[in-house]
């Protein structure tokens, strides 16, 4: 069986729905000033800030969290600041986001400690079109055409 990759769409619709974003509230032609800043708690963040606080270092990016069972038939399989789930059925699994592609074999190795097969995945699923959710998503594919073969 062929693996399929999905993407969901919608999310633009979504963002713009909500209001400008933070990148947005100084246009191409304001004029230059400090960095839009944001108070949360008390606290002013600059754009930056808020970002590497949200999605850590690169290390945070790339260090393996300990895969776990969520609830029922879904799995933690991501990094410490990047999430990649299992979803596991009988007629094969769903990966949702690959993340970046250095850390597909991470993820890989996650879905082996749980004791599932990584060439079960059969669907690919992006949760929106970023590299940090769907850059690994070609090396998914070749890395499943690698493993064992489930027996069916």
């Amino acid at each position: 069986m062929k693996l399929f990759t999905l993407a969901l769409l919608g999310c633009a619709a979504a963002a713009a729905a909500a209001g400008p974003s933070l990148s947005a509230q100084r246009g191409p032609n304001a004029p230059q000033g400090p960095p839009v800043q944001v108070t949360v708690n008390g606290r002013a963040w600059t754009q930056q800030e808020l970002f590497q606080r949200n999605i850590g270092g690169p290390n945070d990016q790339t260090t393996a969290f300990t895969p776990h069972k969520i609830i029922g038939n879904i799995y933690y399989v991501g990094t410490t600041s990047l999430s990649s789930f299992l979803v596991v059925t009988p007629q094969g699994h769903v990966l949702i986001n690959s993340t970046y592609e250095r850390n597909v074999p991470a993820i890989q190795k996650s879905v082996e400690q749980l004791g599932f097969r990584f060439s079960d995945v059969k669907i690919l699923l992006g949760s929106h079109a970023h590299g940090d959710h769907q850059e690994g998503d070609a090396l998914v594919k070749r890395s499943r055409k690698t493993c064992p073969r489930s027996r069916t």
